[in-house]
């Protein structure tokens, strides 16, 4: 039977794993384990094919042994050239004059609300431009990988060290969802793999 952390830990908590005996945790852990291989072997055939569309984009030149040992092996850059120009067109339309975002307000006009709504788009603005000083590069990123493999993701959060909003941009390999899930929303399991040295840890 699952454990029902709702009934153990306290919500407050910064680390629920104070709050478990260790073999709650050893459990916990074991099922968590678990549920992860599932939906890394449910997309291997999709990471296969990931690998094979970053070798188209890179260029990588496998030996050819066919029609003979060593024969011609020209690669033309057609995805890689394809995958800039659409980071080329996709990138300045979504940064308008160091303006990204733009405030909208649901249901009858209202001066008031509009002006909240544009003083609120103006500081967020301000936020993913200047202070956020990964966003822009991580985009720029983004926007290359995105035609060579279709999906990629951001994840925005408060990171207490830094004292400030995050936003990391996370390669589709690195994003474990069951290849069969219908959506990421509701109770859909997401696995995020993190490589971090010990200090990162710390």
């Amino acid at each position: 039977m699952p454990l029902n952390l709702s009934q153990i830990v306290d919500p407050e908590s910064l680390n629920l794993a104070e709050a478990l005996e260790d073999e709650q945790i050893a459990r916990l852990g074991a099922e968590l384990k678990k549920a992860f291989e599932i939906d890394l072997a449910s997309r291997s055939e999709w990471e296969k094919n990931v690998d094979d569309w970053m070798k188209l984009a890179i260029q990588y030149k496998d030996k050819k042994t066919f029609p003979w040992q060593g024969a011609a092996n020209v690669k033309y850059p057609l995805v890689t050239t394809a995958a800039m120009q659409f980071s080329a067109r996709a990138y300045p339309s979504l940064i308008v004059g160091k303006k990204p975002v733009k405030g909208r307000v649901v249901g009858p006009e209202n001066t008031q609300l509009t002006e909240i709504a544009g003083r609120i788009a103006e500081h967020m603005s301000y936020q993913l431009m200047e202070e956020m000083t990964e966003w822009e590069e991580d985009m720029d990123k983004m926007f290359i990988i995105l035609p060579i493999i279709g999906t990629c993701f951001k994840k925005t959060y408060f990171d207490p060290t830094k004292n400030r909003n995050v936003s990391q941009m996370i390669l589709p390999k690195d994003l474990v969802v069951n290849y069969w899930a219908k959506s990421l929303e509701g109770d859909t399991r997401k696995h995020h793999i993190l490589e971090m040295t010990k200090n990162d840890i710390w």
